[in-house]
């Protein structure tokens, strides 16, 4: 479903978006990261479908503004799946969903951005 290699997120896409102001672009980052990693709690503390397709459906959008891919196929997935009532499904594309947050926070050096 997703392709790892290569970049987590598409960086020039930000700077085509905000311009290249390292501190602006650096504010999208970790507001990027905090939305996903916020995402990932709520997904990784429910059961509730319902909660977990919202907690996707953001991620999904804001993974596609700044070009995260892979991200944002999985968090489609991860929405469409809970949405069909899948919980099989919405365990399987967790897995997959919380690698990508990774990945994207790994890139966005999100350790040194807290």
């Amino acid at each position: 479903m997703t392709e790892d290699s290569g970049p987590a997120y598409d960086r020039a896409r930000l700077i085509e978006l905000f311009g290249n102001d390292p501190k602006i672009l650096a504010q999208v980052e970790r507001e990027f990261v905090e939305t996903a990693r916020e995402a990932e709690r709520e997904i990784g503390d429910t059961v509730d479908l319902a909660t977990i397709a919202r907690a996707a459906h953001r991620v999904k959008g804001a993974s596609g503004m700044i070009g995260a891919t892979a991200l944002h196929q999985v968090a489609e997935a991860l929405e469409r799946t809970a949405k069909a009532g899948d919980q099989p499904g919405v365990r399987r594309l967790r897995t997959l969903f919380n690698q990508q947050v990774k990945r994207v926070a790994d890139q966005a050096g999100a350790k040194h951005l807290s």
